[in-house]
């Protein structure tokens, strides 16, 4: 499976709190599976913020939050387990991983307008946990599927596609459409090298270049080679001073 980065920041291998995040993203790097992923997605600044938004050639799309740790639910509310003992969550992850599949849902109808309604799983990854029968049943009602400790996350990922009632046609066109206009422009597979190889590339067809030129204003495009991607130079966004600790 392809990545965006295509290595994870060198600085958050020593960082504890990344630890979880590491090892799906190290899964997904190695997956044989086709398909891309764009790890810490964010539809804007002030939206919340998205481990990993993931594309699965002709299975779906998924909306992966990662939380490390021992979790537990008391009576609705989530405690992480610290060595000072069981702290309260500010928020619900279930909420999060929903919400941040709305997101995600939200910007590929306004970057693309396509004519189809790009169905986005909300999942929530507990890396470190083995299943938990009261999350199971909360997230259940929320509609969220979990993904608990497991030697091949990207493989039971698949599972979790193929099990759902809504399924979605991805084809790698409709991919790298996608994945072009949720990055503003930042990422375009078909310049990645062995695109072909990946399974990845995106056909020229007078359908993707409608849909593109409709959802993506004129731009100056400055190539700029990082890795084996190229990076077009993007939209600018609004930017709010946020003093907040995310983590």
């Amino acid at each position: 499976m392809r990545m965006y980065p295509k290595d994870f920041p060198p600085k958050r291998r020593r960082m504890p709190t990344r630890r979880a995040e590491l090892r799906v993203f190290n899964a997904l790097a190695r997956s044989p599976l086709a398909g891309f992923a764009y790890y810490e997605w964010r539809r804007t600044f002030d939206d919340l913020e998205l481990d990993f938004a993931i594309w699965v050639r002709d299975h779906g799309r998924v909306a992966l939050q990662v939380k490390g740790g021992g979790h537990e639910l008391r009576q609705g509310e989530f405690y992480l387990h610290t060595r000072d003992g069981a702290v309260s969550l500010p928020a619900s992850p279930l909420d999060e991983a929903w919400l941040a599949a709305l997101d995600l849902h939200d910007d590929i109808v306004d970057k693309l307008a396509p004519a189809y309604d790009p169905f986005v799983l909300p999942v929530l990854c507990f890396p470190d946990m083995l299943p938990d029968d009261q999350i199971e049943k909360l997230a259940h009602r929320k509609r969220v599927c979990l993904l608990w400790k497991c030697d091949q996350p990207d493989i039971r990922l698949q599972e979790i596609l193929l099990a759902q009632p809504v399924r979605s046609v991805l084809p790698t066109a409709r991919i790298s459409r996608e994945v072009f206009g949720v990055s503003d422009g930042l990422i375009d597979l078909n310049m990645m090298d062995n695109a072909e190889a990946s399974d990845i590339s995106c056909p020229s067809s007078p359908d993707s270049s409608a849909e593109l030129n409709q959802a993506t204003p004129a731009k100056k495009r400055l190539l700029v080679s990082m890795g084996n991607l190229v990076l077009i130079e993007a939209r600018a966004r609004i930017i709010k001073v946020n003093t907040t600790v995310r983590r």
